[in-house]
């Protein structure tokens, strides 16, 4: 009896990886509604192991159900936190810059991780975030910005404007939500579009490590050179870096990002 060529065996495992994400994924979303309203922003992925835990901060969609893939790809003993947005469960968005909820987003991670270096991320607008938890701080170890963005002007979109970037969004991500999801989650993703465009980084003490899709805009990586200590390039696209296959090579990188900062 031979054996399957190669190919085949590979694109069963990863058939068995999207499966396994999957339920993942499914099982983080399927909390109890009451149980996401609590105080707390914070959401575990992985609450068990010894190391320090790593803390995620959601995109301007509000949710953290994106990073569940990179959660379950980093480790057995790597914790895993992530941050989603209290407007996605009746907290008050409007008003609210950036600052804001780095504030109230440091105050839960704290909770958490009273002592110590932090280890903090995000994806796109989350990164953002998770650097201003980090210059506010002042005590952590590294930053990763996913694919973030820093604005090079001043820009102030409508209404109009931003439902179309939001029904860009939700297709890039295979969203489908009803129409009373769609009137939940629009004033979330306006309100953190906003912020992170109103935003102007700062340079922070602690590592700073920007990934960047494959395909990005060679004026992002410019925009990020005085704030980042370390540029490296992720396969995929905005949307595809953290979904399979291409998540794997995600959570390689930071895996290693994060033995990194706990060797010194």
């Amino acid at each position: 009896m031979t054996a399957p060529p190669p190919s085949t065996v590979e694109e069963k495992r990863r058939a068995l990886l999207r499966l396994r994400l999957r339920r993942r994924r499914e099982e983080a979303l399927a909390r109890p509604r009451a149980a996401r309203r609590a105080a707390s922003p914070l959401v575990p992925l992985r609450a068990s192991g010894t190391k320090p835990p790593l803390f995620l901060v959601h995109a301007a969609g509000g949710s953290v159900a994106p990073y569940v893939p990179l959660a379950a790809l980093l480790g057995d003993d790597q914790p895993v936190h992530a941050l989603e947005d209290p407007g996605l469960h009746g907290g008050d968005v409007e008003a609210r810059g950036l600052p804001d909820l780095a504030a109230a987003y440091l105050d839960a991670v704290r909770q958490v991780q009273p002592d110590g270096p932090l280890r903090l991320g995000g994806w796109s607008v989350g990164g953002a975030v998770a650097l201003e938890m980090a210059r506010r701080d002042g005590d952590v170890a590294v930053t990763f910005a996913l694919d973030t963005a820093v604005p090079d002007a001043s820009s102030a979109p409508g209404d109009d404007e931003l439902r179309a970037w939001f029904a860009a969004d939700l297709a890039e991500m295979g969203a489908d939500p009803d129409e009373a999801g769609l009137a939940e989650r629009f004033p979330v993703f306006a309100a953190n579009v906003r912020a992170l465009l109103a935003f102007r980084p700062r340079r922070v003490n602690g590592r700073v490590v920007l990934l960047c899709a494959e395909d990005s805009d060679p004026g992002k990586i410019d925009r990020w050179r005085p704030h980042a200590d370390e540029i490296q390039m992720v396969r995929g696209d905005h949307y595809t870096m953290l979904q399979p296959p291409h998540v794997e090579t995600l959570a390689a990188t930071v895996r290693a990002g994060l033995s990194e900062v706990s060797a010194r």
